[in-house]
């Protein structure tokens, strides 16, 4: 009997180590849900910005940014042209800053006029707002900064009496907007929360870039439960502590990055490293593998590199994150052929 108790002990500590280790998983690869990617605290804005488009107005140094969206489907982040934005707001207006890296602005190719409902099918900006027990609010602007609005679900309704201005620069578009509180229907108190989409409509490619947007959203812009969270603060930030909320607003991204260098890197040192440095003796899979081994060493340099610094770059990682899609499977097409080749010699 004391032997079948004992036993019954250690599974249930197994268990609690097991459940443990899965949690620390979890915490290591980032939050999953909506509501704990997505949080945005947005402060009062000190002083109306010009709308020129520029985000150059001294107000907007004191307001968090946003960054990091998602591709459609919520697994992966946009890369190869990153966006971000900031809210502010006052006694009468919200204000909405966006920012969207654009290499190829000889590309962009704005037409459409104010009241387009087909705004969205150009390089644009898509800003949805749910006031507490109201209805959504949809505001789409483009490059050329014309706007459409509506209700709903793409319900179209007349223009109202908001404003936006776009400003396309060397490489990248910015757009500016004045959403009077009236237009919303509601003027929000300290603490309330409302919720939040911000989506970048890319039409100059890359393909898989085409759409992405602040929340992880998996089909369409319109998936209202998997929307973020704004949080109303009735305060000015200064520009120290905006760093601070900065980053605790983008920690959680921040995470899910470190996370996939996390696991690409255990995989490294469990798995691949044995059979790239197999593949250096075999002449047909040499060239193969130090083409592979390569794109791995910029993996494990910024695991170490992590290890070291809590503090991230996002362009760095972005960079090698991109050389890493599809990294996995040809580093297994390799290990196959590598113990085929084993079988022979």
């Amino acid at each position: 009997m004391k032997n079948i108790i004992l036993f019954v002990s250690l599974l249930l500590c197994a268990g609690c180590v097991i459940s443990s280790n899965i949690k620390e998983t979890k915490l290591k690869d980032g939050p999953v849900t909506a509501k704990e990617i997505s949080l945005y605290q947005c402060y009062r804005i000190e002083k109306e910005p010009v709308l020129d488009g520029k985000l150059d107005d001294d107000c907007w140094q004191s307001i968090p940014e946003a960054k990091v969206f998602f591709l459609l489907g919520g697994k992966e982040f946009a890369m190869v042209k990153p966006s971000w934005f900031k809210v502010g707001w006052n006694n009468e207006n919200l204000y909405f800053a966006f920012w969207a890296e654009e290499p190829d602005v000889q590309k962009i190719n704005a037409k459409r006029p104010d009241g387009d409902k087909f705004l969205w099918m150009e390089d644009s900006v898509e800003l949805f707002l749910i006031p507490p027990e109201m209805d959504c609010w949809q505001f789409v602007i483009s490059t050329l900064g014309s706007r459409w609005n509506a209700v709903g679900i793409a319900k179209t309704v007349p223009l109202e009496n908001w404003q936006a201005k776009s400003f396309v620069g060397k490489d990248f578009w910015s757009v500016e907007v004045k959403i009077p509180f009236k237009v919303l229907g509601k003027i929000p108190s300290d603490g309330e929360k409302w919720k939040i989409n911000v989506g970048r409509n890319n039409l100059t490619g890359p393909v898989e870039e085409r759409v992405s947007c602040w929340p992880k959203i998996e089909k369409s812009f319109h998936e209202i439960d998997n929307y973020g969270t704004i949080v109303f603060k009735n305060k000015v930030l200064n520009k120290k502590t905006v760093e601070s909320v900065e980053q605790e607003i983008n920690e959680p991204r921040y995470s899910i990055l470190k996370g996939k260098i996390t696991s690409l890197a255990q995989a490294y040192e469990a798995d691949y490293k044995f059979y790239i440095e197999k593949s250096y003796s075999i002449p047909s899979l040499k060239s193969q593998g130090e083409q592979l081994a390569n794109v791995w060493s910029s993996v494990m340099s910024y695991y170490d590199k992590m290890k070291k610094t809590p503090e991230i770059n996002l362009k760095e990682i972005s960079e090698i994150l991109l050389k890493t899609r599809g990294l996995k499977e040809k580093t297994e097409e390799l290990k196959r052929r590598v113990e085929i080749e084993s079988l022979f010699n």
